[in-house]
Formats: C-alpha cells, sequence, structure tokens
C-alpha cells in the first residue's frame, strides 16, 4: 500500500469541484472557460489591501510573471505558483521512484492528484506566510502582515478549483494553462505598446521607442539589441526573434511520425497514429522553469535577508543580485553567483556583453528538460510499455505484427525514447537561445503559449467533431 494512502482521510474535507453528471456542451464549456479566466483577469487587477498600489509591491524577475501567471501586488500575486510547484515536486518523487504510484490505476492515479491538491493549499499558505514575513510584500504591522496573508490563501483556493473545474470537464484544457497563456500574452501587448516612460527618452514598450527614434531622439543600438541598464528592455532583435520562433513553433508542432495500425473491431479499418516530433510538448519547460524559477526566488530570498552587502561568501556562492531599472521601480537581478548562470540575460545586449553566461545557461536549461522528458513520458502514461498497453487495450494493432504487449512496445521503443530525449533538448534550446535573443514576452513564454494554444487547438477541434458525429465519439472512445 502506498504511504500516500494515510492522506485520504484529509482529502475528503479539502474544497472539491464535483465531476459534471453529464456531457457538457460545447458552449456550455466555452462559457465556463470565459468565466474563470475573467475572475483570474479581475484578480490580476485588484491589488491587495491595505496595498493600494500594485507598485507598492516589489517587481520581480519577469520568469515569475510568465511561469506562474503572476501579478505582483495584486489578489493574483502567487498565480499558479503553488499548482506548478506541488506538480513538481509530484512528477520528481514518482518519476524517481521515491513515491511508488501505478498512475494507470484509477484509485491511486486519484491519490496522485488528491496528494498533490493538498500539497498545492500547503504552498499557498507557506508562500503567504513568506512573502510577508521576508518583507517581499511590505506591510506596517502585524494586522496588515495577516490580511495579506488571508486574502493570498483564499485568493489561492479559488484558484486551485478554478483549474480543477476545466480540468474535470466544466471547460477547456487546464486553468494553468489559460492563466499562462493570458499572462504571456498581457506581456506581450506591454513590451510591444505600453507607453510608460521609464527613463530621458526611453520608453518601455517598443513601438514608443520606435517611434522615439524615428522622431530623432533615442538611441538607436538600445532599440536595435536591447538597454543593458534595464531589466527589461523590448527590443527590434527580440520582435524579429519572436516571430521567428513563433513560425518555427508552429512548423514542429505539424512534425509527426506516424505508424500504421488497424483496427479489427471494425472490418480492419486502417489508420495511423501520430507521434509528434515534439512528443513532450511543453511540459519539460514549465517544470524546467518552475524549478529555475523557486530556485530564484529562495536565493533571493535569502539575499535580501542575510547577505544584502554580500559578506557571506557562502549564500553569494549560490547568487547574490544588484537593482536595475524595471518600468518605473527597480528590480532586483542576478549579478552573480549559481542562480546567475541558471536565468538568461534580459536582452541579446547582455549576453553579447557576457557570452559565458549565456552559453552555461542555454547548456543547463536544455539538460533539465531532457531530463524533464524522461521523467514526464515515464510518470504520464506516454512511455512505450504504457502506449503499448493501450493499444492493445483499444483493439489497435499493427499490420505484420503479433498483438502483444511485448512486440508492440518493442515497436514502439524504436520511436519513443528517441522522441523523448530529442524533443526535450529541442524545446530546452529553442526556450533558452530564444532568451538569449531578447524574445519579446520572453523565450519560454512563447514556446508555452504556442504549445498552449495547439492544445486549445487540438480540444476545441475534437469537442466540435463530437457533438457534430456523436458516432465518431463513441468510435474513439472504443464503444
Amino acid at each position: 500500500m502506498p504511504a500516500l494512502e494515510y492522506l485520504r482521510p484529509i482529502f475528503s474535507i479539502l474544497p472539491e469541484v464535483p465531476k459534471p453528471r453529464k456531457t457538457v456542451s460545447f458552449r456550455e464549456k466555452l462559457l465556463w472557460t470565459t468565466i474563470a479566466l475573467t475572475i483570474y483577469l479581475v484578480f490580476t487587477e485588484v491589488p491587495l489591501y491595505p496595498l493600494s498600489k500594485v507598485s507598492n509591491a516589489q517587481s520581480y524577475n519577469p520568469l515569475f510573471s510568465i511561469i506562474f501567471a503572476t501579478r505582483f501586488g495584486t489578489l493574483a500575486h502567487l498565480g499558479v505558483g503553488p499548482i506548478v510547484t506541488a506538480g513538481l515536486i509530484m512528477q520528481l518523487l514518482v518519476g524517481s521512484k521515491i513515491i511508488s504510484l501505478d498512475l494507470t490505476d484509477k484509485n491511486q492515479r486519484a491519490l496522485f492528484t488528491g496528494t498533490q491538491k493538498f500539497l498545492a493549499l500547503i504552498f499557498t499558505l507557506f508562500e503567504s506566510i513568506v512573502f510577508i514575513t521576508s518583507g517581499l510584500l511590505p506591510v506596517a504591522n502585524l494586522s496588515e502582515g495577516i490580511l495579506v496573508v488571508l486574502q493570498l490563501f483564499f485568493v489561492g483556493i479559488i484558484i486551485i478549483l478554478l483549474d480543477e473545474l476545466l480540468q474535470k470537464g466544466w471547460g477547456f484544457g487546464s486553468g494553468v494553462s489559460l492563466f499562462i497563456l493570458a499572462g504571456v500574452a498581457l506581456q506581450i501587448f506591454s513590451e510591444l505598446f505600453s507607453p510608460i516612460a521609464i527613463a530621458p527618452n526611453q520608453f518601455f514598450g517598443l513601438v514608443p521607442n520606435i517611434l522615439l527614434v524615428a522622431s530623432g531622439n533615442g538611441n538607436f543600438w538600445y532599440l536595435l539589441l536591447g538597454n543593458p541598464n534595464f531589466a527589461s528592455s523590448p527590443s527590434i532583435i527580440g520582435l524579429v526573434s519572436m516571430i521567428v520562433v513563433f513560425i518555427l513553433l508552429v512548423y514542429l508542432q505539424s512534425v509527426k511520425v506516424e505508424i500504421p495500425v488497424a483496427y479489427p473491431k471494425y472490418g480492419g479499418i486502417k489508420a495511423k497514429i501520430p507521434l509528434q516530433l515534439l512528443y513532450v510538448s511543453n511540459v519539460p519547460v514549465i517544470l524546467a522553469a518552475a524549478l529555475t524559477a523557486n530556485l530564484l526566488f529562495l536565493t533571493q530570498l535569502a539575499w535580501s535577508r542575510y547577505n544584502l552587502s554580500g559578506s557571506n561568501p557562502i549564500l553569494s556562492a549560490f547568487g547574490y543580485f544588484k537593482y536595475v531599472q524595471s518600468g518605473t521601480s527597480s528590480t532586483p537581478v542576478p549579478a552573480g553567483g549559481l542562480i546567475y548562470y541558471l536565468t538568461p540575460p534580459q536582452n541579446f545586449y547582455q549576453a553579447m556583453l557576457d557570452p559565458v553566461r549565456a552559453i552555461v545557461y542555454v547548456i543547463i536549461f536544455s539538460l533539465l528538460c531532457i531530463l524533464f522528458s524522461f521523467a514526464w513520458v515515464e510518470t504520464s502514461g506516454m512511455s512505450a510499455e504504457e502506449q503499448a498497453k493501450k493499444m492493445i487495450q483499444s483493439g489497435l494493432q499493427v499490420p505484420g505484427f503479433r498483438q502483444s504487449n511485448i512486440v508492440i512496445s518493442t515497436l514502439l521503443k524504436r520511436y519513443i525514447p528517441t522522441l523523448t530525449w530529442f524533443s526535450g533538448l529541442l524545446v530546452g534550446l529553442l526556450a533558452s537561445v530564444s532568451d538569449i535573443f531578447g524574445v519579446i514576452g520572453t523565450g519560454i513564454g512563447i514556446l508555452l503559449a504556442i504549445g498552449i494554444i495547439y492544445q486549445y487547438y487540438m480540444i476545441l477541434a475534437q469537442q466540435r467533431l463530437e457533438e457534430e458525429f456523436p458516432s465518431i465519439a463513441r468510435f474513439l472512445e472504443g464503444k
């Protein structure tokens, strides 16, 4: 019996969204998805009380905003961070076999998701307290601190339930994906069009800077390559890189390895099972970026509390920071130590100033993506053995091969292990190299956005197909 079985009594008292008792129509799912997104966007605009302005909260590395869909100083200050962190820990524990769970078994899978939800609630409370006690969210006294913690914890529970609402079939996809996509879209819009002046002859948005340089003011090289004096400085090369990465990812999403199969149950109907080149999708990037973002947060917390002067050599070895202008406020950015090489330069200009950092970052991030690719394939039922088992259970047969788990898995092992490490390497390189070029919306953000958009396209297409042709839905379910 898995050790996590002892947590089952706790799961019964956790807030939960019930599964729909009947089939939810396309319009109903669209409505619930829109409601969930609207609620989340409202959270990103309402400041934490008594913090009257978002700017009262200190700004942080954009990586947090992208990966955790946060808006600092607002009700969405934690974003989906607790959910992503809990998922990361559970994937690592199960993938490394520290916790033994058979995720093909319905009960044990429920145990996995219940534990992940319980951890997300714990992280919501823990992170809320840490932000207050560390001074990263400035409050005047204890009562204000308690009030802010209660707001963050209550909103955190709502965000977890919104994610559960969509995943249980009331809406499309997952709340985590939806909120990350919305965050990336807002980030891109801000970096392109924000008219906020952050310095003399310098705007936050790229388009206002283009107009400024065209009028004879501003610095052309900063416009072309990015301003190294700012934590976030959109550039023309970043815009061009974003377009190139967008086109490349759309193409890569269509590249597949197809395995011919037959369906004896339906008179030997022939079809093909597509194995995408990006077999692991954007999941390794989410996990790798979540890991580096959490390490960045902990390192920054230790620096701000215990090593602000840089006098502690041990903490400095992990990382120290310097304040750089970001919008209308100052942002602490890595200036040295291990964390310096785990985070990307903010733009291409900074990458040219320190090419060693850029190269080391690309190598480390790509290796992390490869490791998480194998962990994800093993824990998500995408391994050759699990795929072969599903094919046999569905009644599928590969022409010329005996209908056996061992035979089919041997065939799939020709493709899946190679696709696993190669797709992990590919998405890791795309995300990290894009960051080196200062892609608008960040390389990780663009990669996540394209992957999520493609997932939603497939979900919506399948939903419409099943509604218009119920017999196809029954066929796909093997009924």
